[in-house]
């Protein structure tokens, strides 16, 4: 009898426990697919395909019949029927490329996941696949050129410095216009300009918190803009959001990945005045970078690990621009139980960088004394015009710089910890709930040590006891928390997508400088110094807010998107209640209309969308708060006004309406959309001056208004497409109209820049943000100066056009690849010309009547003659790879890609200077707009070859 019942039972377990098999592969070209996202539905187990597009998944106990969820960015899912019996043979996926993405599933926007084609707004997806042969040490350099509707730009070629982000414009005068930033549902710090309190520009460029943002382990990336897209994540959403999520597993089989890419950095001379320059600062460099990727997983758990080792020399002698970075990462899923679903990620980096002094620092400067003409008044006094010193003078100018950069010491650390922990519980098919908790804590310490050797040595004479060391630490803690839900429900024809949560986070800033003075040499502490001074920097803001939001679907093609969010904030006024955000859309995909069958030869996909949405900006925490400031005076507190304080202080308010419509042509061969914006920034934040007779500071107040409004068109066309051969090509073009429509009565003011009898970007009434005014001279016909006109509009900083531009070429296993970006109708302010025609190193295009008349006198007189169109074509990246399946080890050896770039290769631009390195105008602090536009002794990005090998175990 027991033998019966084992035989009996046996068979019946086995069968319940068989695994499903198969293989996903891309339908047109048989290309293997990995990283291929297979789920079973209503259960907590999934797993990815391995490097060979392979995969296995444990079949459930006690059941007959799943379905199989089949995704993949960038092709069309797949819902699959599998029964018990089915599992004997291994299935074949065969997924389409899915152009229009229309039924791509994204989270960024709604909060969780959802089919775009349910969408009223516009959410780019970047998968692994266009990721991972982009050479790129830190995330907005990965970004660059990918983001058909936002623009990102480095303000300087040193390692960590920050860069422009923009997108539909800039939406305040008081708040920088970088996104915020998410790595798993956990908000980083994004501080993109200099510290408060100093820091990262004092060595030449400000330090940027995105440029240490994980780069490796990414499974796919999102963006957004716009007011309705951005609603849900309230108060200081308006610059848009970037949402990065990590890979948390892998295949059922353990894969290894071995990346290496290597090869030498050379300086960017495009716009180097001298041609000597190149050789009296500039020496070739070597870059390498190395990952470890480990992933696997079986039935409900998945994990992924990497690390991750770079190293750049620079090209600045004496290596003083140069990088060293480690990072690990960690990503696992594991399913507890059927019905809860737990997710977690891990990242460590170490950042170190070493910088020289560049930009406006007084005294010596490699750029300011070689481009600038400095070199006539710093140290021995040189001709300022290099390329005509003698080869005595020059060899001895040489000697001279080589020395000055040997004995600085600048240097910059890194340590960023960030971890993400989720919980997702489907009690039923169609209702999901998640929670989530995180940590963003960073760490940076920058360190400038000056000796008396090196004061000595550049200043011309011997010094003692003027030695210092200055220290800047921040410290940046950010909590975040967020508990939400989700029910689907159809009923008829109708379709309800029901989103509500909760979100709360806590940002704590913390910046310290000290400063130790008349210090020995060799010391590396402040401990020794004879004069110890300090300053700290405080800011703490707690953002709690609660969003519903509602979509509607009629026949899976009309979609109306509801919304609304509240938020309270610690840095509102006292007489500020909640903040409500609201939006409204609609989406209609004509293309699912019978009537389209008609013209669905020519016409393949179509979607129509629009939109209105408001999202914010917070203040400065405790700039609501009346303080007294207390100081020192005679060794005593002494007690003045401080801050008045703003009982009604609140979150500038930035609404958007948006519409747009996406085409596909001749089976999506070619793809177009196009849209138009109108957003109109209300309660502006200006800082106001009170009466004089009142004897308080300057305080923050809701009193301007400004608007942005443009275009915006994409498009991608597939001219050849085979199974062997195809190419296809990208571009897109953005106009862009910003402008200060109201400052509610203050007075122009000055974002960045210098003083008003030199250049300055500032903010005024009917004028774009951060436009560049200064002195406008006007020559007679003689060319002699013979009127100036003082503080005159010089040129917007912001480009009315900007765009990308892209090209892919595949033939079977070999793919080549290269990408641009460009901008028009901006202008920037040459502070280098301006010094070599004061220090005569050049004449600079002015009239030789005024020199020999006025002697150079004049030369801030006519700072318009300095200021100059910053339009540019810019070649990021062109590279070859070449993929194969080697029998290598004994078909160990998965994959094997080869490949070949050149980072920066090709710059067309309008003006002498590089149109990007404009970090003077863009290193301000917290509280204020970054437009760029003046370029000051600041380095370009160097240009890279590199080789890369990537090996699939």
């Amino acid at each position: 009898m027991w033998s019966f019942l084992q035989m009996a039972i046996v068979p019946h377990v086995l069968l319940a426990q068989s695994p499903i098999t198969g293989n996903v592969k891309d339908r047109r070209t048989g290309e293997s697919l990995p990283g291929v996202s297979i789920a079973i539905k209503g259960t907590t187990t999934g797993t990815a395909t391995a490097a060979d597009g392979s995969f296995t998944l444990r079949f459930p106990q006690n059941k007959t019949e799943v379905t199989l969820i089949v995704r993949f960015l960038g092709y069309t899912g797949q819902e699959l029927p599998i029964t018990q019996d089915a599992t004997s043979k291994p299935l074949l996926i065969a997924l389409e490329e899915d152009r229009l993405r229309l039924d791509e599933v994204v989270v960024t926007g709604q909060g969780m996941n959802i089919s775009k084609r349910r969408l009223s707004t516009d959410v780019v997806s970047i998968g692994e696949k266009e990721l991972k042969d982009v050479p790129a040490s830190r995330i907005d350099q990965l970004l660059q050129a990918k983001l058909p509707n936002a623009q990102i730009k480095l303000t300087g070629g040193q390692a960590g410095a920050s860069s422009i982000v923009r997108s539909r414009g800039v939406t305040s005068a008081f708040n920088n216009s970088t996104p915020i930033i998410y790595v798993d549902g956990v908000r980083m710090d994004n501080l993109n300009t200099r510290a408060a309190i100093g820091g990262g520009s004092s060595q030449g460029a400000a330090i940027s918190a995105m440029a240490d943002i994980p780069m490796d382990n990414i499974e796919r990336i999102e963006f957004i803009n716009g007011g309705a897209a951005t609603t849900l994540y309230g108060s200081d959403a308006a610059n848009g959001v970037i949402q990065i999520i990590t890979k948390k597993g892998g295949s059922e089989k353990t894969e290894l990945t071995l990346d290496t890419q290597m090869g030498v950095e050379t300086s960017t001379n495009d716009y180097l005045f001298f041609d000597r320059t190149k050789e009296l600062l500039f020496q070739n460099g070597f870059y390498q970078k190395h990952n470890i990727g480990l992933s696997g997983g079986q039935g409900g758990f998945g994990y992924s690990f990497s690390g991750g080792y770079t190293k750049s020399t620079g090209v600045q002698i004496s290596d003083n621009n140069s990088n060293e970075r480690i990072d690990l990462r960690t990503g696992f899923r594991a399913g507890l139980g059927d019905k809860l679903t737990y997710e977690s990620s891990f990242s460590f980096i170490n950042n170190s960088y070493k910088r020289n002094r560049n930009g406006n620092q007084g005294g010596y400067t490699a750029l300011w004394f070689a481009e600038s003409g400095a070199s006539a008044i710093t140290g021995p006094q040189f001709n300022p015009d290099i390329n005509a010193q003698s080869p005595e003078e020059f060899e001895q100018m040489k000697s001279y710089v080589a020395e000055a950069e040997r004995l600085q010491n600048n240097k910059i650390s890194v340590n960023r910890f960030q971890t993400s922990q989720t919980f997702r519980y489907n009690p039923l098919e169609n209702l999901v709930f998640k929670a989530t908790g995180g940590v963003d804590y960073r760490v940076q310490n920058d360190k400038v040590v000056q000796t008396n050797q090196y004061l000595s040595h550049t200043g011309g004479k011997p010094v003692d006891n003027q030695g210092s060391i200055v220290n800047y630490d921040r410290r940046f803690f950010g909590l975040t928390l967020e508990l939400n839900g989700q029910h689907e429900f159809k009923v008829n024809q109708f379709s309800f997508v029901t989103t509500v949560g909760g979100q709360l986070f806590r940002n704590e800033d913390q910046q310290v400088a000290y400063r130790g003075e008349n210090i020995r040499d060799g010391a590396l502490t402040i401990s020794g110094a004879a004069v110890r001074t300090s300053d700290e920097f405080i800011l703490d803001v707690v953002n709690y807010g609660i969003y519903v939001q509602e979509n509607i679907g009629f026949k899976d093609k009309v979609f109306l998107d509801l919304g609304v969010r509240g938020d309270g904030n610690s840095a509102f006024g006292k007489n500020i209640g909640t903040q409500y955000y609201p939006k409204i859309g609609f989406s209609y995909i004509p293309s699912a209309e019978p009537y389209f069958d008609n013209i669905a030869s020519i016409v393949s996909s179509a979607k129509v969308r629009g939109n209105y949405g408001i999202a914010g900006n917070f203040p400065t925490p405790f700039a609501n708060d009346r303080t007294i400031a207390f100081t020192g005076f005679l060794g005593e507190q002494s007690a003045s006004f401080g801050q008045p304080g703003n009982k009604d202080l609140k979150p500038e308010r930035v609404a958007t309406f948006e519409t747009g419509i996406d085409l596909g042509f001749v089976g999506n061969r070619i793809i177009l959309s196009g849209g138009y914006y109108y957003s109109t920034t209300s309660d502006a934040l200006f800082m106001v001056p009170p009466a004089p007779s009142t004897g308080e500071s300057n305080q923050l107040r809701n009193i301007g208004e400004i608007r942005n409004k443009g275009f915006e068109f994409k498009a991608t066309v597939i001219p050849i497409e085979t199974s062997d051969f195809t190419l296809s090509a990208t571009a897109s073009l953005n106009t862009l109209d910003n402008k200060v429509v109201s400052s509610g009565g203050a007075a122009p003011f000055n974002i960045n820049g210098f003083s008003a009898r030199t250049i300055q970007t500032v903010v005024q009434e009917g004028y774009p943000i951060g436009f560049l005014r200064g002195n406008y001279g006007y020559f007679n016909a003689e060319g002699v100066l013979e009127e100036t006109e003082a503080q005159q509009y010089l040129g917007t900083t912001i480009p009315n056009l900007f765009g990308i531009l892209g090209v892919n070429l595949r033939y079977k296993k070999l793919a080549f690849f290269a990408n641009a970006d460009y901008q028009k109708g901006a202008y920037a302010s040459s502070f280098d010309r301006q010094f070599r025609f004061n220090y005569g190193a050049s004449n600079e295009g002015i009239p030789q009547a005024e020199i020999d008349a006025n002697k150079r006198t004049n030369w801030l007189n006519f700072t318009n003659m300095f200021v100059e169109k910053t339009d540019f074509l810019k070649v990021r990246t062109i590279g070859l790879n070449y993929t194969l399946k080697p029998q290598l080890w004994h078909g160990a050896v998965k994959n094997l890609a080869i490949g070949f770039t050149v980072v920066n290769p090709l710059n067309f631009a309008a003006s002498s200077f590089d149109p990007e390195t404009t970090i003077s105008g863009s290193a301000q602090g917290q509280g204020g707009a970054t437009t760029g536009g003046i370029s000051y002794a600041t380095y370009s990005a160097p240009r890279q070859f590199l080789t890369s090998l990537r090996l699939n175990f």
